[in-house]
């Protein structure tokens, strides 16, 4: 009966494209294996060949003159096969696979997974522009999963369910809106939540376009 070591199965294997390892190599792709006389591969490769695993031929001309190349035969690919193990289980399905899958019907992963994630609303000139962070209501005519890309475009008379200070930057404005969520979430969960709705003195900022 014909037997291989751990290490002239593998490359019996590398020659034909199989993986023991991947569900998705189990069957053959090719069949050639490179290599130069005198190093440790090809002496496995030689153990093959006498087995009638293998054949070894001259490279093709583009190739070094001192380079051979290895082939399975018949027998050899049917050995190769065989001695393949069970296939791997699958791999376990996350999230973000299934939201692979379908995508292009979402706005992002946060949408697919219905996270309700903040946007920033902007008012003021460009010599006294300010900003804030604010989370809408679920179900809100104005939550939208994408950042606004035009921050202007909003109303003082909205309701919202977490809202951050004005601030003169971003980065302060979403600082503001982490502690303004600090405080929403430690609120007693037996009490329930009431909209915050935007400062009516807040001066309406429209989009100037």
């Amino acid at each position: 009966m014909i037997e291989a070591t751990e290490k002239q199965l593998g490359l019996l294997w590398h020659t034909l494209g199989l993986c023991a390892e991947r569900s998705d190599r189990r069957s053959i792709t090719r069949n050639h294996f490179l290599t130069s006389p005198g190093y440790d591969d090809s002496n496995n490769l030689d153990v093959l060949v006498a087995a009638g695993l293998m054949t070894c031929g001259k490279a093709p001309a583009f190739c070094p003159e001192d380079e051979v190349v290895y082939r399975a035969t018949d027998e050899g690919k049917q050995f190769a096969l065989d001695k393949l193990p069970p296939p791997p289980p699958p791999a376990k399905r996350t999230k973000f696979d299934a939201y692979l899958d379908e995508c292009e019907c979402y706005d992002g992963f946060a949408h697919f997974l219905g996270i309700n994630m903040p946007q920033y609303q902007q008012r003021g000139e460009w010599s006294a522009r300010e900003y804030r962070m604010v989370r809408y209501p679920r179900g809100s005519a104005y939550r939208q999963y994408r950042r606004h890309y035009d921050f202007a475009r909003w109303s003082p008379y909205e309701t919202l369910e977490v809202l951050g200070e004005w601030a003169p930057t971003l980065k302060e404005a979403k600082a503001s809106y982490k502690a303004a969520l600090k405080e929403h979430r430690a609120k007693p969960k037996s009490r329930p939540t009431t909209s915050i709705a935007s400062t009516p003195s807040a001066p309406a900022a429209h989009s100037h376009r």
